[in-house]
């Protein structure tokens, strides 16, 4: 099993011996072949626990038996690199190794480190840096790591580290991936891998408009997130086509949460409308009169809401208190589509009645399941949330490790219009500093949920 370094202790991890090249796997004596390389798409291997890497070739890839034909390669299969120079390529990881949030920056690391020994060459040489979960730790972490002469830094988590570590590395021309979807701490050199609102909403948005929904509710929590969920969606729903008729933020109390439901439901009117209905049919003695009135006795509320599609923007028991007030004030799921985002994975969320056949978008759920198999069963535990994200970031460095030390981390290499594809699906990194990636939509089940649109295996169009 691998093991972290004791906290606090600043180690340096390579891996010790030459990378193994699969069949179809570029090799030292192929490195100067004249065939043009196709995008650098970074794919996982096929694990096998206790066993050798398989090599996988997606679509268009070059297979063995068609390594003279003349088609154009597809993507690079990420396998362990080949040094094409010399120089090692040396990476910073500034994580949380001491203080409250230790629990995590241990977990990451211990991702990081599985993405070493699977990926990586003895080229590669990756640093641990304790950030002690502050904005001044991770300053003075990043001055360390640019003092030990790293090439790139990948963290900090939170946006206030990364705050930190940017004022450390702003001038010594060090590219920098933090762990955060912070927009605002993002900018040219410092790239956010955080899965953010923008891609979560505008997947699931387009996708409802394809669908053929119409009109758009929003349900969002009061507080910084919700307000930039509104300005995403605002955006989302035009570029798709479909009216944003409605939003309304929610406290997390239960009063809250019960009372905003009630306002977007427009729950008053139609109970209104409904009382007055009887009350009409009640005066009439024909037995058409009857039969409605006997009908309108079954129902709570009369006429429909004025969305057919629901964006709840929330997570957990949040999210199941949400859900129980929708059918509180006769917000029907039968016709109205609940919407939501990646938290939606989680198993409490088809325990809640109402929210079963809500589509969400995510990033493809059977990729994150076999790493955390892998990782299970190297450490014995669950990996925290951000560990998909940690060993992807790293096998990224590894494999554009190997590259010149003149070209490696540069900008244009980490910002690649095809993309990476890793343990957590399909990402790329924006010139903006922030990323991308491809989701698949799901449809919550009693019993987890099913796959109703499956993610893009490649990205169109220009990177923004």
């Amino acid at each position: 099993m691998i093991s972290a370094p004791k906290m606090g202790i600043r180690k340096e991890i390579s891996r010790p011996h030459k990378p193994v090249f699969p069949p179809g796997q570029q090799t030292p004596a192929a490195a100067n072949s004249s065939t043009p390389p196709g995008p650098v798409v970074m794919q996982p291997p096929i694990r096998e626990i206790g066993g050798p890497h398989k090599p996988v070739f997606p679509p268009g890839r070059q297979t063995p038996a068609a390594a003279n034909s003349s088609i154009p390669p597809g993507p690079v299969v990420m396998q362990p690199p080949i040094r094409e120079t010399g120089g090692r390529a040396r990476v910073g990881i500034l994580l949380p190794l001491t203080g409250p949030q230790a629990v995590w920056g241990r977990a990451l690391l211990d991702a990081a480190m599985l993405a070493v020994f699977d990926i990586a060459d003895g080229n590669f040489v990756l640093m641990p840096f304790d950030t002690q979960g502050t904005a001044a730790g991770a300053e003075a972490a990043a001055k360390t790591a640019a003092r030990s002469m790293v090439q790139l830094v990948i963290g900090p988590i939170f946006s206030r580290a990364v705050t930190g570590a940017t004022a450390a590395l702003r001038k010594t021309g060090i590219n920098m991936i933090a762990f955060s979807n912070d927009r605002d701490v993002a900018g040219p050199g410092v790239y956010l891998a955080g899965l953010s609102p923008e891609t979560q909403i505008g997947r699931i948005v387009h996708y409802a408009a394809n669908r053929g929904k119409q009109r758009l509710a929003l349900l969002l929590p009061d507080n910084t997130f919700g307000v930039r969920a509104l300005e995403v969606a605002k955006i989302a729903a035009e570029q798709a086509g479909i009216q944003l008729v409605r939003a309304e933020r929610y406290t997390q109390s239960e009063e809250g949460i019960a009372q905003t439901v009630r306002i977007i439901s427009n729950y008053r009117q139609r109970r209104a409308s409904l009382v007055k209905q009887r009350t009409a049919l009640s005066r009439s003695t024909d037995e058409r009169s009857k039969r409605e009135l006997e009908r309108l006795k079954l129902l709570e509320t009369l006429g429909s809401v004025p969305f057919d599609a629901l964006l709840i923007a929330a997570s957990g028991t949040e999210l199941v208190n949400v859900a129980a007030q929708l059918g509180n004030f006769d917000v029907d799921p039968k016709h109205v589509q609940l919407l939501g985002l990646a938290s939606w994975a989680a198993k409490i969320t088809g325990r809640e009645p109402t929210l079963v056949g809500g589509w969400y978008a995510v990033p493809p759920l059977q990729l994150d399941d076999e790493f955390i198999k892998a990782y299970t069963a190297t450490y014995q535990s669950i990996p925290q949330s951000l560990s998909t994200m940690a060993y992807d970031l790293v096998a990224l460095a590894a494999i554009l490790g190997s590259q010149k030390p003149s070209v490696r981390y540069r900008r244009k290499a980490l910002a690649s219009k095809a993309g990476f594809t890793g343990a957590g699906g399909l990402f790329r990194l924006l010139p903006n500093g922030q990323s991308q990636y491809s989701l698949e939509v799901r449809e919550v089940l009693p019993r987890g949920s099913k796959i109703i649109d499956p993610a893009r295996r490649n990205f169109g169009g220009s990177v923004k």
